[in-house]
């Protein structure tokens, strides 16, 4: 049974054997050791079902649970005959899960253009928030342990900022509140004079709403004001990745904006350059998310 400290009680991990479903479920029995159930699923699509492909699911569920075994943790096991995504989303409002982890794969030149298409499918849908990690990444034993916060001013931010917060609380986490300066088309001289001001004001001004936002957020999410605030410049996922990196961070933590219809196509473009490229895992929060289910 799930711990009292653990961030999450029901943990799915979809797997079919891959590098990348390989590495998601090496997250997950970290996060089942500190008292998460965790769920392996498999999802034969194909129609009509045949005993071939159950078979197949079979051989790769029982796969997944030697690994968890091995690991010390006893899995659920679930097979279903699904469209993959749909799948997904579905076993994960079955089993009442609160976290589904993904491995997706690294992506490079042209092909950094798209995620993997169910790790896609199932970040642009899911009312959960999702793990995503790619076979490379650093994965910690314990991954939450230092965790940066993307921070703006938006709603989602706000909803990834309590999740950090509930990590601090829960395991004990160190958190670090990052935002990012992006003053691409504003920072110059004419428009600095448009406000009155000359282009180093502008500057000053921009860092202190940056202040003004991380630190009213942290203060909604009941996060300390000790909490290390990083203010950067430059491209917002570019400067985020690379300051989890300088930082030796364990995990990025981003909001995203729930969408409906055919917005639900557009995943955030920050939350998916981050997802796309960073080197360790990268929590998304869907602003579907609930904040009382955080607290």
């Amino acid at each position: 049974m799930p711990t009292s400290n653990a961030p999450f009680s029901r943990v799915l991990v979809p797997y079919d054997g891959s590098e990348p479903a390989q590495a998601a479920l090496r997250l997950a029995l970290n996060l089942a050791r500190g008292g998460a159930t965790l769920t392996v699923l498999t999802i034969v699509d194909e129609m009509p079902v045949t005993q071939a492909g159950n078979a197949q699911g079979r051989v790769v569920l029982d796969e997944a649970a030697a690994r968890c075994r091995a690991a010390g943790i006893e899995p659920q096991l679930t097979l279903i005959h699904e469209r993959v995504v749909t799948g997904i989303l579905a076993a994960a409002a079955t089993g009442q899960c609160d976290l589904i982890v993904m491995g997706t794969h690294t992506r490079t030149g042209i092909a950094r253009a798209f995620l993997g298409s169910t790790a896609e499918g199932v970040l642009r849908s899911s009312s959960i928030p999702v793990l995503t990690v790619h076979p490379m990444d650093r994965i910690a034993d314990s991954p939450f342990a230092t965790s940066l916060v993307a921070i703006d001013d938006s709603e989602p931010a706000d909803i990834a900022t309590e999740l950090a917060a509930r990590l601090a609380r829960l395991t004990g986490a160190r958190i670090i509140a990052c935002h990012a300066i992006d003053a691409t088309g504003i920072a110059d001289a004419s428009v600095a004079l448009s406000f009155g001001l000359v282009p180093a004001q502008l500057d000053e001004t921009l860092r202190r709403e940056a202040v003004s936002t991380v630190n009213g957020s942290l203060a909604r999410a009941g996060l300390p004001e000790s909490t290390p605030v990083v203010i950067i410049d430059g491209g917002s996922a570019r400067a985020i990745v690379a300051t989890a990196e300088d930082r030796r961070a364990d995990a990025i933590i981003v909001g995203t904006h729930g969408r409906r219809g055919l917005r639900r196509f557009a995943l955030g473009s920050v939350a998916e350059s981050i997802v796309r490229t960073s080197s360790v895992p990268v929590l998304v929060v869907p602003a579907a998310q609930s904040s009382s289910s955080l607290r």
